[in-house]
């Protein structure tokens, strides 16, 4: 996997900057759930087949392998002393670059699950942590993602609108 390290300039307003040009796409979480047939027998024995219940699949080989890659990059950021730990909220932006044929195949909020995801006990404890986030995907030549990260306290509110 082809991987050339980029320099960041960081904004003040953000504690945490990484990410990665190469080859590697973000895949998505789309298909995660599959239906199944629940079955309901009330007071006589009469059993009832109940539609529109679904049952989480595993990961997909390329989501782990992702999650993987990520976590091998977001260590290079994150350690046991800086990880962001709950209760503590957290502000996210993610840029992620995808190839002209994928743009209009995949959901930007699916994108975005599964990069949260993979970072959860890495960057912070879990993704229910994260009050803000900004996601913008756009087409270019080569796959690649730019993740902001910023602990959000009574002094620090990471990047806000102007209401």
């Amino acid at each position: 996997m082809e991987n050339t390290d980029k320099i960041f300039r960081k904004n003040p307003k953000i504690d945490h900057l990484f990410g990665y040009f190469g080859d590697m796409q973000v895949p998505t979480k789309q298909e995660t759930y599959q239906p199944t047939d629940v079955i309901e027998i009330d007071e006589n024995g009469l059993q009832t087949i109940l539609r529109n219940f679904y049952v989480k699949r595993p990961d997909s080989q390329s989501v782990k392998v992702f999650k993987d890659y990520l976590h091998s990059i977001a260590k290079k950021e994150f350690n046991d002393e800086n990880i962001i730990k709950m209760p503590n909220d957290v502000q996210v932006h993610l840029s992620i670059s995808v190839l002209k044929d994928r743009y209009h195949q995949v959901d930007v909020d699916n994108l975005a699950k599964t990069v949260l995801d993979s970072l959860k006990t890495i960057a912070f404890d879990d993704d229910c942590q994260v009050s803000s986030l900004i996601v913008d995907k756009h087409i270019m030549e080569v796959n690649s993602i730019l993740i902001a990260i910023t602990k959000i306290t009574d002094e620090r509110k990471g990047m806000q609108f102007s209401w």
